[in-house]
């Protein structure tokens, strides 16, 4: 029969073991839904690419001819015409230009990641399972580092706790209130995340790609029916510009596209896409 002698744990070791479980408990859920931010996010840039593809390009064009037409009205004014613009430009109150803050230097970020990495870098592991799991955590940081995704290497600060693998030399007392502190900025990540993901499911890009999905399973393909409805478009706007530029050889009157616009029009790209017509 064994005679060890086991000491009853403390009310205050009781209560941290407890509330650790918990910590654990949030953390692998707020793992989970920072992998399902990432696969969303991946999703929509992978169906922005295909959209950009289809139709992107061809809105490209659509706006190159109107710039055309636009350059070709601007050509044919007089310059009467031109000091009446010129005058009732500078009659328009100015519209003020809200001050651009220039980003955050990227210091702020190699600050923020190497205090990271002193926390979780594998040199630190004290046994092959936490060196495999400091391995995991570097990968995710340096990924975070490289999309310059500083709310990702926070979340990490605020959630890794090294003392966690091992029991350290701190009272219960100590340990216990940071171990809450940590649940609570815990908690505060797993709200962000949400937030995020939301957002992002509510973009007009996701929005759109859900609905390309819906129509899939109608049997209809929505991105060719949009590349088609904006190639009309360009074909309008191309024989617009060849009347255009015939009335001017000819001194006559621009013409009036009225009558050549369908009734169906394209909807305008996402504003999300509007960053790629400007290249």
């Amino acid at each position: 029969m064994s005679t060890a002698i086991f000491r009853e744990p403390t009310p205050e070791e009781v209560e941290l073991g407890r509330q650790r479980h918990e910590l654990a408990s949030i953390r692998k859920l707020l793992a989970e839904r920072e992998l399902e931010l990432e696969h969303l996010r991946h999703q929509i840039l992978s169906f922005e690419a295909r959209y950009i593809r289809q139709v992107g390009v061809l809105y490209r064009q659509l706006d190159e001819w109107e710039e055309r037409i636009a350059e070709l009205k601007v050509s044919q004014e007089t310059p009467e015409e031109r000091e009446r613009y010129a005058r009732e430009a500078a009659q328009k109150p100015e519209v003020a230009v809200p001050e651009v803050q220039a980003p955050e230097p990227s210091l702020d970020l190699k600050i923020l990641f190497r205090e990271v990495a002193k926390l979780i870098h594998p040199d630190f592991a004290i046994n092959d399972h936490d060196e495999r799991h400091r391995t995991h955590l570097m990968a995710q940081a340096n990924e975070a580092y490289r999309r310059d995704d500083a709310a990702v290497l926070q979340r990490m600060l605020n959630g890794y706790d090294p003392s966690t693998d091992s029991w350290s030399s701190e009272d219960m007392v100590s340990a216990l209130a940071r171990t809450l502190m940590q649940i609570e900025r815990a908690k505060e990540d797993l709200e962000i995340v949400a937030a995020e993901i939301e957002a992002l499911g509510q973009s007009e890009m996701a929005l759109l790609k859900e609905r390309t999905a819906e129509e899939a399973l109608r049997g209809r393909d929505l991105l060719a029916e949009l590349a088609a409805l904006v190639k009309g478009n360009i074909g309008m706007a191309m024989r617009r510009y060849e009347l255009d530029l015939g009335r001017a050889r000819r001194k006559e009157k621009a013409f009036n596209p009225e009558a050549l616009l369908s009734a169906e029009t394209p909807p305008p790209p996402p504003r999300s896409f509007n960053r790629f017509r400007s290249r």
